[in-house]
């Protein structure tokens, strides 16, 4: 069971601090009296009651409930403080409630309200406090993990960002954590209890994307057997994050810019434009500099999406950050697992922070989760990490390129994800998070067949 409220009274008038106390008391509160400034704050930083019930004017004293509320206010802000007016001092009051008093209550005290408000103001302070601790288990869940120079750099820029409105447009290679960046934002910003969806584009057919995005009136089409919103919608005060962007086709393009700029949509089948209020964040692994240029992407739109940027670079070239992810991820898959945190030798971290990381942290995080549920023993050791990331994945001849490292470990990637899925091209580039096109070209690009072999 769990231990009684209790309950701050500050008045410099004794009957009503004892009548206050007393069905307090009745209700199952535990009151707290004081009379003076001094007795209520040496209380108030001892205790930290639940709540606070604060006459705002001290007869005996030059100090005020206003300069009290303001004192307690600095100390504790969450704790619900309910101020007690008389006549003729209502100004004051709002003046209180503006400095962050919960309530009001003009004397003579109907004490049915006092319970009332007292009720009320314990519910909205507990709706916060698990409101912040639901916010910082999210945080925790999506914590961004890095020393180098580059990620401080990344942090200031989701903080600026946060406070504003303003499209965002995140680039950088797959796997190096443009989504868990959108995230950030959008949980630094004041759209936080509204939600954050976010879209891959590529993984949209393009003739459902303009019914997926901004939704379809009934009858609009063959199956359309009801209305249904669109994700601007569901999106509605949030955040909606697009990802892999530059997959889009040319001709939704030009809607997409439109219901950026104007944030109004129109379902598919419908005449009547919706209004939304969202916070765009986009992201691509593609320069769309280039894809402009080469007439693939809308130079409009990137400009559009483009007014704030965050460049995320990969992880080959941000090795001072490998250390801090490696323990991260070690210590959170334990944990997860419940078996004790494994030690890493040194010469192990050695090993992974040589290795080019071509598939960035999305890589190392797999990796990671590997050893710790297969590997035996409390230390993950070289031969551990050898043993999973495969003694030609670690090591590379001085005639390697690191182009041609990414290239041989994204080609052995595809084939071994078409080999899972049996050579059905949908699943496999859902598995990869691109497009279809995006992997027929790839396909091509390596030379892959079924009669592919992975290379030696």
């Amino acid at each position: 069971m769990s231990r009684p409220y209790e309950i701050l009274i500050i008045d410099d008038d004794g009957k009503i601090l004892s009548m206050l106390s007393d069905i307090l008391s009745e209700e199952g509160f535990i009151p707290l009296t004081a009379s003076t400034s001094a007795e209520a704050l040496k209380l108030f930083s001892l205790r930290n009651p639940r709540a606070v019930i604060l006459d705002l004017v001290f007869d005996r004293e030059d100090v005020d409930g206003i300069d009290l509320l303001k004192r307690m206010k600095e100390e504790s802000p969450d704790v619900p403080i309910i101020m007690l007016s008389g006549h003729g001092t209502i100004e004051r009051a709002v003046e209180s409630i503006k400095l962050g008093a919960y309530d009001f209550l003009e004397k003579p005290v109907s004490y049915e309200k006092v319970l009332v408000t007292l009720r009320n103001a314990i519910a909205k302070s507990s709706l916060e406090e698990e409101r912040k601790t639901l916010l910082r288990e999210i945080m925790d869940r999506y914590q961004i993990i890095g020393v180098s120079a580059a990620i401080k750099g990344i942090f200031k820029k989701i903080e600026k960002f946060a406070d504003v409105d303003s499209p965002v447009l995140i680039t950088g290679e797959s796997g190096t954590g443009k989504e868990l960046i959108a995230r950030a934002i959008h949980l630094k910003s004041r759209r936080v209890p509204k939600p954050f969806i976010a879209v891959n584009c590529s993984a949209i057919p393009d003739e459902l994307i303009e019914s997926e995005m901004f939704g379809y009136e009934k009858g609009a089409f063959t199956g359309a057997v009801k209305s249904k919103p669109g994700i601007f919608e569901l999106a509605d005060g949030g955040t909606l994050f697009l990802d892999e962007i530059s997959e889009m086709s040319r001709r939704f393009q030009a809607k997409l810019l439109r219901a950026v700029e104007t944030l109004e949509v129109q379902r598919v089948g419908g005449t009547r434009k919706r209004k939304v209020d969202i916070r765009i964040i986009s992201a691509s692994n593609k320069n769309l500099k280039k894809e402009v240029e080469k007439g693939n992407f809308r130079e409009d739109l990137y400009y559009r999406l483009g007014v704030l940027t965050i460049e995320v670079p990969p992880l080959r070239e941000r090795k001072e950050d490998i250390p801090s992810l490696v323990l991260f991820y070690i210590r959170k898959f334990c944990e997860e697992r419940k078996i004790p945190v494994k030690n890493l030798h040194p010469e192990a971290l050695g090993l992974l922070i040589d290795y080019p990381w071509p598939g960035n942290v999305r890589e190392l995080k797999n990796l990671v989760e590997k050893i710790v549920v297969l590997s035996d023993g409390e230390e993950i050791t070289p031969d551990d990490v050898k043993e999973f990331l495969g003694e030609s994945e670690v090591y590379t001849t001085e005639n390697d390129s690191l182009e041609s490292v990414k290239a041989k470990a994204e080609r052995e990637k595809i084939l071994k994800e078409l080999e899972a899925h049996n050579w059905n091209y949908s699943r496999t580039a859902s598995a990869l998070r691109i497009s279809r096109a995006t992997l027929f070209n790839k396909m091509k690009k390596y030379n892959i067949s079924r009669r592919s072999k992975p290379l030696d």
